[in-house]
């Protein structure tokens, strides 16, 4: 399969999916979703601008910023879009592939991608961290979840009922491309949970802009 192809796999998985999804992102992960939405809403101001890159149905994740700040949400998926929309009309959202997305410099006070990056093809991730830094304010906060092993390519035809993709590096390569990017890492720490009895395991990063730094493309 091709770039193309592969982008319209997750789109298309999640507008199957999306209902679907939304309900299990509220009783799986939840230790982990809670905690580092937890990060943000203790880090950044009230008020603060914040982009949701992969916002899917816009709960748990959206909705919790939203009470508290100004929030943009992208979705590759037009039926998570529209379910964001009706779930948290407080917040902002834009169907679009992160990858293409394009804001003026010093945007956004914090930025968060919670499971949305690995669905990027792996060649991509590099330059959206580079992007994402440009968007930041310097010492703008950045929490993300990122893959532990090398996999260019992951591939289920069937995940929840669609086909899905999925792509990543190893934990020390993916650290590495952060600071690469223009952050400073406050904390990498890889963590482990057990949904639907598959056992996952995530590296999730809390950074910093760098002030001064320049990044992007």
């Amino acid at each position: 399969m091709n770039r193309d192809d592969l982008k319209r796999t997750v789109a298309r998985g999640y507008d199957k999916v999306g209902e679907a999804y939304g309900l299990m992102a509220t009783r799986s992960r939840t230790v982990q979703r809670s905690r580092y939405e937890t990060v943000v809403l203790d880090r950044l101001p009230e008020g603060a601008r914040v982009l949701d890159l992969g916002c899917g149905s816009g709960v748990p994740t959206t909705r919790r910023l939203a009470r508290r700040f100004e929030v943009t949400g992208i979705d590759i998926s037009e039926k998570q879009v529209e379910l964001a929309r009706l779930n948290v009309p407080k917040a902002t959202f834009i169907q679009a592939d992160m990858a293409d997305l394009d804001f003026p410099a010093e945007s956004f006070d914090g930025v968060t991608a919670y499971y949305s990056i690995i669905h990027l093809p792996r060649d991509e991730q590099g330059p959206v961290l580079g992007r994402i830094a440009t968007w930041l304010r310097p010492g703008g906060l950045f929490v993300c979840s990122l893959g532990t092993h090398s996999n260019e390519v992951d591939y289920d035809r069937s995940w929840m009922g669609a086909p899905m993709f999925w792509s990543g590096f190893d934990s020390a390569t993916n650290r590495k491309l952060v600071e690469e990017s223009g952050f400073r890492i406050v904390r990498a720490r890889e963590e482990t949970t057990t949904t639907n009895h598959e056992t996952e395991t995530f590296l999730w990063i809390i950074a910093e802009k760098l002030a001064g730094s320049i990044s992007g493309p």
